[in-house]
């Protein structure tokens, strides 16, 4: 199975950017992460994309890792950092996909 993971971070800084793909590659060192762009959708953001093939039993784990509660199925889910616990202050938004 291959997964997506869009992170939209409130900061266009290339070290706060650098700072949260350490944070990412902690989590699991077969991360593929995308360089960082501006956001169009909202003003000093940006954002990424991690990609990893995984099994269905290391999705759960994961997600815990990165946010307290997600909306949506395992296999496609968002949270928002304004009323969640993310795994950093300035991720503002992760959306997970997991294809099959």
């Amino acid at each position: 199975m291959f997964g997506k993971l869009h992170v939209v971070i409130s900061s266009e800084k290339e070290e706060d950017y650098e700072m949260i793909k350490d944070l990412l590659y902690k989590m699991n060192t077969d991360f593929s992460i995308s360089p960082i762009r501006p956001y169009p959708l909202a003003k000093g953001c940006s954002d990424f994309y991690v990609t990893c093939n995984m099994s269905k039993n290391d999705v759960q784990p994961l997600l815990d890792q990165l946010n307290n509660d997600w909306d949506g199925d395992l296999d496609d889910c968002v949270c928002y950092g304004f009323n969640t616990k993310m795994f950093h202050p300035l991720v503002y938004h992760l959306g997970f996909i997991l294809y099959d």
